[in-house]
């Protein structure tokens, strides 16, 4: 959606004025997040809008094949502070796919932006990639890759150590940002889901049990990438086409919605239950429950969560971009609002509209241009009490400081007939 620059100005004041509404939304018991507007399957900024910043240094690690550094990166999406008047917006870190072995975090840049133009922070992360397999060697992946199964499983190990590191530097650099460290968020992409599953649900004990040789190796879950102590919270996770290797990592404990799309016969990752690369029955490698299965025991637990299914599907994260993240909005939002609530989704083009969710922020009446003596900036209609200097209005043609009808007969006798 591309807004003209009126409707630009419109949006900012309406902004401007929710600010003042935050004491007011705290009196209710709602999030000072929950915003009619923002957050939304439709978007509130141009893409011009938007801030990039890229090839931030998070961090540094070791990789467990052959002790060789690796410089951790990420990039930041997030809507300029001239034109967003919100100081602090909930933030997103997504995560890329390519079975722990490939992938570039690049492949986020569509969805960082369709998330800042949302009103997010988005931020897209590296990290360590390779466990000695070639995951397109196709019906070979059995023989060549099926003995290093505690490899790939070294490799997720690492992935979800570089998440939290990630997680910790933007929390540490919160104010550079802009983020709202109440609402974080995580997503990202098959092996970029299971490693932001894994960040939120894991605890130490339940990453050892997974590989048991990782810590000795490589240290604890968050005792990697930079020595940063800074604590969050994950309050929901975009689950797209990935898996938890554990349903019972998942507990009440850890009440944090989920809200997942998913191929229904993705031999990738499996959308029930089943083993991880699959696709030539090499079921040698780790077995893992998908997104039926979590949708499952959330709604068990009485977790919020949704469930989006292309239905009878033999392809992997087939579910459209942009309505993955139009969807994925508007559960944030609505848990950002109090009102999440359990779903099931088979139309990969069904709309879930949320914008107008949140405060309502009634019309505001006031002069609403900027080089007036009385400009409003809060003021979303104008009321026509605009007071202009002589020297920047030429309307005011008797020098009055007031555009009326005196001015109106001055031109009338200049220039009418």
């Amino acid at each position: 959606m591309t807004m003209n620059s009126d409707n630009r100005t419109t949006v900012r004041k309406t902004l401007l004025f929710i600010c003042e509404l935050f004491f007011s939304v705290y009196s209710i018991g709602q999030s000072p997040q929950c915003l009619s507007g923002r957050y939304a399957d439709t978007a509130l900024f141009d893409s011009t809008e938007i801030v990039v910043s890229q090839n931030i240094v998070y961090g540094h690690a070791t990789h467990f094949l052959g002790g060789q550094d690796n410089e951790l990166q990420l990039d930041a999406w997030y809507p300029d502070t001239s034109v967003d008047p919100i100081d602090l917006r909930p933030l997103i870190v997504l995560t890329h796919g390519g079975a722990f072995a490939a992938g570039n975090r690049s492949a986020m840049n569509f969805q960082c932006m369709e998330y800042a133009r949302r009103g997010f922070v988005a931020v897209t992360i590296s990290y360590r990639l390779g466990w000695n397999c070639d995951p397109n060697s196709g019906i070979l992946l059995c023989g060549l890759c099926g003995p290093l199964q505690n490899n790939f499983r070294m490799a997720v190990y690492s992935a979800v150590q570089d998440h939290r590191a990630a997680l910790r530097y933007l929390v540490d650099h919160q104010v550079e940002y802009g983020i709202d460290t109440n609402w974080i968020y995580a997503g990202g992409e098959s092996a970029g889901s299971i490693t932001s599953l894994a960040s939120a649900f894991w605890d130490q004990q339940e990453a050892d049990a997974f590989v048991p040789s990782a810590s000795a190796l490589l240290g604890g879950l968050n005792e990697s990438g930079n020595n940063l102590t800074a604590t969050y919270s994950i309050k929901g996770i975009v689950n797209n086409c990935g898996a938890v290797f554990n349903i019972n990592d998942i507990d009440t404990s850890e009440d944090i919605p989920v809200i997942s799309f998913h191929d229904q016969n993705d031999c990738v990752v499996p959308y029930a239950n089943g083993s991880v690369l699959n696709c030539f029955n090499c079921t040698s490698f780790p077995a893992a429950s998908g997104s039926s299965a979590i949708y499952n025991k959330q709604s068990s637990l009485d977790i919020c969560t949704e469930l989006n299914t292309v239905q009878l599907s033999l392809g992997h994260c087939t579910w459209p971009a942009l309505y993955v993240v139009k969807r994925a909005s508007c559960f944030i939002k609505r848990i950002q609002c109090g009102v999440c609530t359990n779903s099931t989704n088979f139309n990969i083009y069904a709309s879930s509209p949320c914008a107008g969710l949140g405060v309502v922020v009634p019309p505001v009446s006031g002069c609403t241009y900027s080089n007036a003596v009385n400009y409003s900036p809060g003021a979303t209609e104008d009321d026509g009490s605009c007071i202009f200097s002589g020297d920047n209005c030429p309307a005011d043609l008797n020098y009055d400081h007031v555009v009326g009808v005196e001015d109106l007969i001055l031109f009338i006798g200049a220039y009418g007939d």
